[in-house]
């Protein structure tokens, strides 16, 4: 039987990009999904994610203007040059500025003085009075009366194609010889100098390390000891009509941290996106551990809340007042979701060996905004389990007592 210097049970952003990178250094990989690429109950199978750089914490700060250079310019470092740029829209962000007494607030002044002062970045972001359009840039928006608001216009933002960049990244690691068994998900992981990895129909896959990425689904393939909850996130769209698409498929994102956030409608179906801020679930009978997805569970998982789908509507009705009513009617919210993600309690990672599991490590915790790292977070997850990854990181990222306090982040206020 074959042994595969690495075992990845996930094909998602952080599964992905270590299958990436540990074969782009000669090594044999084998990588196990439920699904197939792109997993539909993985966060990141979705029209379109926000890749931004605004962090207050200068470790990922740095990591996301790495990131960038992959995205939107032409780093070759981690990956070949281009490889993700088809999967990339460097559209901006418009962002309604909070009260100055919110924590978000001042996550939002610290992390664009640091961008400015430590990395060059964002110098060109315009602050802008009760005007959507930011004067003219975005005239889509001229029939919206925003009134006592103000915004920030940052245009160097993106969004990635989420599903697209997966696929692409797949593709990449089948090139260099990543072998991928889809369809078939993990029941059991027996650790040791070569760790045996059985799955659930049966068969048994051998690797001298292992690596758990599986996102909020973690926790139904290992014990994470409670460090980590599933959260689960409101999603809606609504499906543009042609003209409708032309009008409105060069706008920026549009984030309003009280309210919720739209993305630029998708290519290829002329879908648009809409996501409710300030609200979310989580699956009382694990105690918030673990999610429960409509896709598994059709007659048990929930759907979205009723209030959120008027959420939706008054995101519409404040910013798009035109899409609101299709034919004098409320226009349908379709494809409603609750997209899972993996919390920790401060937001940081976790990549760490787990304790007591022989050569078994663990990449989770994206906390909702892991997916812009798909180019360079493999390189990381590799360094830890070479064991060289620098004591700085490591330490941020370890294995950890679970410290939940409080319920919402400051950062996502």
């Amino acid at each position: 039987m074959t042994t595969y210097d690495v075992v990845i049970i996930g094909a998602g952003v952080f599964g992905l990009s270590a299958a990436a990178q540990f074969a782009r250094c000669g090594k044999s990989v084998f990588v196990i999904d439920k699904y197939s690429v792109p997993s539909p109950i993985s966060a990141a199978n979705d029209y379109n994610k926000i890749v931004r750089l605004e962090y207050n914490d200068e470790v990922y700060a740095r990591l996301a203007v790495e990131a960038m250079q992959y995205w939107h310019n032409d780093a070759d470092d981690f990956l070949p040059r281009g490889l993700l740029h088809e999967s990339y829209s460097h559209c901006g962000r418009i962002s309604i500025v909070p009260p100055e007494s919110s924590p978000r607030y001042k996550f939002e002044s610290q992390s664009l003085a640091l961008l400015r002062e430590k990395f060059g970045r964002c110098k060109e972001v315009q602050v802008f009075e009760n005007d959507l359009t930011c004067g003219g840039k975005f005239p889509q928006f001229c029939a919206n009366g925003l009134v006592g608001k103000k915004l920030r216009y940052n245009p160097d933002c993106g969004i990635g194609i989420a599903g697209k960049s997966l696929i692409k990244m797949k593709g990449y690691c089948e090139s260099l010889g990543v072998k991928f068994r889809e369809g078939d998900g993990v029941k059991n992981i027996t650790p040791g100098s070569i760790v045996h990895v059985t799955t659930c129909s049966g068969k048994t896959f051998n690797g001298r390390q292992v690596l758990v990425a599986c996102g909020a689904n973690s926790s139904n393939v290992i014990d994470l000891s409670r460090q980590t909850r599933a959260t689960g996130l409101y999603v809606g769209h609504i499906q543009l009509t042609d003209k409708e698409y032309e009008k409105y498929r060069d706008i920026p994102v549009v984030f309003d941290p009280t309210l919720g956030y739209f993305f630029p409608p998708d290519r290829a179906t002329k879908i648009l996106k809409i996501c409710a801020s300030a609200s979310s679930t989580y699956d009382t009978e694990s105690k918030s551990v673990k999610p429960r997805y409509k896709y598994e569970e059709p007659e048990m998982a929930k759907s979205i809340p009723i209030q959120s789908v008027v959420q939706i509507r008054t995101i519409l009705g404040q910013y798009m007042p035109d899409l609101l009513y299709k034919k004098k009617k409320l226009r349908d919210i379709i494809g409603c979701k609750i997209c899972w993600i993996s919390d920790t309690s401060n937001s940081d990672f976790i990549i760490d060996q787990i304790p007591h599991m022989q050569n078994v490590f663990i990449s989770c915790g994206d906390s909702g905004h892991g997916y812009k790292f798909l180019p360079n977070i493999g390189y990381y997850i590799k360094r830890r389990m070479d064991g060289n990854l620098s004591l700085l990181l490591k330490e941020k990222w370890q294995w950890r007592e679970s410290a939940w306090t409080k319920d919402v982040l400051d950062w996502r206020v």
